[in-house]
């Protein structure tokens, strides 16, 4: 099967590489021909070892640095972009290029754009993946998705861990297991390990609502008993964020046991940074975590890494795989005895963590994912007169 998948995103960080990587490399090894279709002059952060179609329509656009009137703006260019996007990659399906299309990140705003081309009379599959919907969004998207019920090859793939809601009369809508995060650009298969003295990490993009300083604050408290240092990872898109960040590293740099890395990690320098790391630390609490699958949880899954976190991030992981434990973010002293109890007995219950992710690993595998890809893919349809 040809299969394009449809990147338009600008992608400041590895998380969103690191996705399309995980379609382009599971599609190619269950027997796919993989190309992308992308706007002009696509900045690609990594060689994806595959074809880049560019489509008719304009750049793509990047909403980095812009204040709210010049984001309103540069949304409505992007979505004008859009429907000019999806016209260009219905030519090229109609010319057989491509025997299904996949666009890796989407939400129910789509649908303007798709409603607004001839894309959604596609001859092909499309299949735009979601990566979560909260209840805000339900009802937005439970529109866009009764819209789009009448045009038989376009779908949506919601990736949760929880079914809220029904689609009994939507056969448009599937339910999809999000993937784990594997090293690819080292090409090494990641293992259960520990260092002497025990290396934490807390990694990916850097937001106020992650609250690192309260995990800091509690860090410097606990008492442990055996060695440990921390890495606090940030990549930051907003320069408020760089300040906030800056202003940590300043606040801590003389705390001998915590060092900061202020940078975009991608590719082999985020895979050995992170294989180089024992547990990953996720205190950091938002009710979107409930509903959108957390994409450092599924590294940590992937990359073998037991994982201390805040118990709103996929509640339905701790509650099935014994991969870590979740924290109660009530007290800096609270969390501090935490930690300090996680560390001290995790010698003993390593073998239980390490259990648990290897199980992870067979749910969450990034083939299971390609698989039911690809089986919507097959679910292709005649496009209505």
């Amino acid at each position: 099967m040809k299969i394009a998948i449809l990147e338009s995103i600008i992608m400041p960080a590895g998380h969103e590489v690191e996705f399309d990587r995980i379609i382009v490399d599971e599609l190619k090894a269950l027997g796919n021909e993989v190309n992308f279709f992308v706007p002009q002059n696509f900045p690609f952060k990594i060689d994806y070892g595959v074809p880049a179609i560019e489509l008719d329509g304009g750049e793509a656009i990047s909403y980095a640095g812009a204040g709210p009137l010049k984001k309103f703006w540069l949304s409505m260019q992007r979505e004008q972009r859009r429907a000019k996007w999806f016209a260009s990659a219905l030519q090229k399906a109609e010319s057989g290029e491509c025997d299904a299309i996949i666009v890796p990140t989407a939400t129910y705003r789509y649908k303007r754009a798709l409603l607004a081309s001839n894309l959604k009379n596609s001859p092909v599959p499309v299949i735009f993946i979601v990566h979560g919907i909260n209840p805000k969004e339900k009802e937005k998207f439970l529109q866009a998705a009764h819209a789009c019920k009448s045009y038989k090859n376009i779908h949506f793939a919601v990736m949760t861990l929880r079914e809220d809601f029904s689609t009994k009369d939507l056969p448009n809508v599937h339910f999809v297991l999000p993937p784990v995060y594997t090293p690819r650009a080292l090409g090494v298969k990641p293992d259960f390990k520990t260092h002497d003295p025990l290396r934490l990490g807390f990694f990916g993009q850097y937001r106020k609502e992650k609250n690192i300083e309260f995990f800091l604050k509690a860090f410097q408290k606990a008492n442990f008993k055996i060695p440990v240092n921390l890495l606090v990872q940030g990549a930051t898109a907003k320069p408020s964020d760089a300040e906030d960040f800056v202003k940590l590293q300043e606040k801590y740099k003389n705390i001998s046991n915590i060092n900061f890395l202020h940078e975009n990690l991608i590719g082999a320098k985020w895979e050995k940074t992170l294989l180089d790391t024992d547990i990953f630390l996720m205190p950091y609490g938002a009710q979107r975590y409930l509903y959108h699958w957390s994409a450092m949880l599924f590294t940590a899954i992937g990359y073998y890494k037991p994982v201390l976190q805040s118990p709103e991030i996929n509640p339905e992981i701790l509650a099935k795989h014994k991969i870590g434990e979740a924290l109660k973010l009530d007290s800096i002293d609270i969390f501090s005895k935490q930690l300090e109890t996680f560390v001290n007995e995790f010698p003993e219950k390593t073998q239980i963590y390490k259990n648990g992710l290897v199980e992870a690993n067979k749910t969450f595998s990034p083939e299971v994912f390609a698989k039911h890809l690809l089986n919507i893919c097959r679910i292709k349809q005649e496009p209505p007169l």
